[in-house]
């Protein structure tokens, strides 16, 4: 897995003085790139993984996947409520890339099914990591939702405001994220299961 938290451009645009219209969203798009890898043997297959997986930056050892990806906070509102300045909307996006191995080779029904099962489990962890980076991005939300500004000084400091807010929590992000990927590598994790059972595949 690997994040990274793009440098934030915030807009402050003041709204009518309404704010039954306020709106805040979570979107995110997902890319896949596979790197190709064949053998016929699920020992051979996990040989070719180990030499063309992907890095992670300042990493020497390939990845079998990584997960990655770009925060983008934008399109923040404001509106008036009596002498305050409040958030009336914002976007917040993450775009994600995962690289994942795609087996082009054949192989006997046990690799096949060996493989399979392999897969899958790459793609359950990988989403995984998705699913935090969301809950991240409604941590975010949550918090830019809650700012307050002064009408009175046109809405100063809110861009500001707004930028401390969006990087606040990325410490509780990155912790999270480590502490799945622990779980799932460290002493009897999940991964290890599966990498035998490809590997033994004959």
């Amino acid at each position: 897995m690997k994040s990274s938290l793009r440098a934030i451009a915030l807009g402050v645009l003041l709204a009518a003085p309404s704010l039954s219209d306020s709106a805040a969203k979570v979107t995110y798009s997902e890319k896949t790139i596979h790197y190709t890898v064949s053998g016929r043997t699920g020992q051979e297959i996990y040989a070719q993984i180990a030499r063309k997986g992907p890095k992670l930056t300042g990493q020497r050892d390939h990845k079998v996947a990584t997960t990655s990806m770009t925060f983008d906070v934008r399109g923040i509102k404001a509106g008036v409520s009596g002498t305050r300045c409040v958030v009336t909307g914002l976007d917040v996006h993450i775009a994600f890339i995962y690289r994942i191995p795609k087996w082009t080779g054949k192989g006997s029904a046990s690799v096949r099914k060996a493989w399979a099962a392999f897969e899958a489990h790459l793609w359950r962890h990988e989403k995984r990591h998705r699913d935090i980076a969301l809950e991240y991005a409604r941590r975010v939300e949550r918090d830019i939702l809650r700012l307050k500004g002064d009408a009175r000084r046109e809405c100063a400091g809110m861009v500001e405001q707004g930028k401390r807010q969006a990087t606040s929590s990325q410490a509780w992000h990155e912790r999270k994220q480590a502490s799945f990927d622990a779980s799932w590598f460290g002493d009897g994790g999940q991964q290890f299961k599966y990498d035998r059972a490809l590997i033994s595949a004959k």
